[in-house]
């Protein structure tokens, strides 16, 4: 079955059932470059109180998970492509947003950071810095504590908002997540 075909089929359970195995993301230095200039992007000029003490490390480890589960690909969008990380930006941002929820999308950044060097050879690799298999592999581990797993279903969650939210608020621009789902209204 498709990505597109599995979420048509998995509607709302999608985000409350485990965390699927999705492709990969292939590895390429212009997917990283991308990836890059969405967090440089999404991160200028940002004054918003909810969002100050999120580093550009921060924001780099977020867009990388986001990829990592929603990658791009020749006939799908992936989460650079649906703004995944500038709709979770706006959200954190929102005034209206609970403090508790930008600080657990913190933490649990943290977290996962912290946790990823320690899996990783040696003790000195990031997530950000490991090839795909290494970045599953961690991903994997990290799923299993139970933080982490509550950690990487949110994420997944705000991913799948910004594919199907309307364009106004910051995902899904230009409707692409609903071409490529064929919605109809």
């Amino acid at each position: 079955m498709d990505r597109r075909a599995f979420i048509q089929r998995g509607g709302s359970t999608l985000a409350a059932a485990t965390i699927p195995v999705l492709s990969p993301l292939t590895a390429s230095a212009v997917v990283n470059t991308t990836i890059q200039k969405k967090v440089d992007n999404s991160t200028q000029n940002i004054s918003i109180q909810a969002t100050k003490d999120f580093t550009q490390t921060d924001w780099l480890t977020i867009a990388v998970v986001q990829n990592h589960f929603f990658p791009s690909e020749a006939d799908a969008p992936g989460a650079v492509e649906i703004n995944a990380l500038q709709y979770l930006h706006d959200y954190l941002s929102n005034p209206v947003t609970d403090p508790l929820d930008v600080e657990f999308i913190l933490s649990g950044t943290h977290l996962l950071q912290t946790f990823s060097k320690q899996e990783s050879p040696g003790g000195q690799t990031s997530l950000t810095d490991q090839s795909i298999e290494q970045r599953e592999v961690t991903l994997r581990k990290f799923e299993k504590e139970s933080d982490g797993r509550r950690w990487l279903v949110t994420i997944l969650n705000y991913v799948l908002e910004a594919l199907l939210t309307d364009p106004v608020y910051g995902g899904n621009p230009g409707g692409i997540g609903w071409q490529w789902l064929e919605h109809r209204s």
